[in-house]
């Protein structure tokens, strides 16, 4: 009897575990964008709007591990994309605005009702 319960209780936790992690389709793209800022901030060399980027995922983002993986994730691919299409850096203004925009747009899905 007690074999039979483990396996529901596994499957239970995996459920409880994912429940916490769901995110609306506009949070996700308001990470993925972060992502792809950040990315792109590590090839020019804005560290300064990298810090500030990380900054504001911590203090945003619910406490998942998840979200940081994904963050990441597409922190990665934007770097690498970049670097392949051998982009020229956008002007530090220009990039600051967009890093300000999604900022903006993370806190909005983010904030609580």
């Amino acid at each position: 009897m007690k074999f039979n319960r483990i396996p529901v209780v596994l499957f239970m936790s995996l459920c409880f575990q994912g429940a916490a992690v769901a995110a609306t389709d506009q949070q996700f793209a308001a990470i993925k964008r972060m992502g792809e800022l950040n990315g792109v901030a590590l090839h020019c060399r804005y560290l300064e709007q990298t810090q500030h980027m990380k900054r504001v995922l911590v203090m945003t983002l619910p406490k998942r591990r998840q979200l940081g993986e994904l963050f990441d994730i597409e922190t990665n691919t934007s770097f690498m994309s970049f670097m392949a299409a051998q982009a020229t850096c956008p002007d530090v203004h220009t990039f600051k605005k967009q890093v300000d925009t999604a900022v903006l747009q993370l806190e909005t899905v983010f904030s609580k009702p």
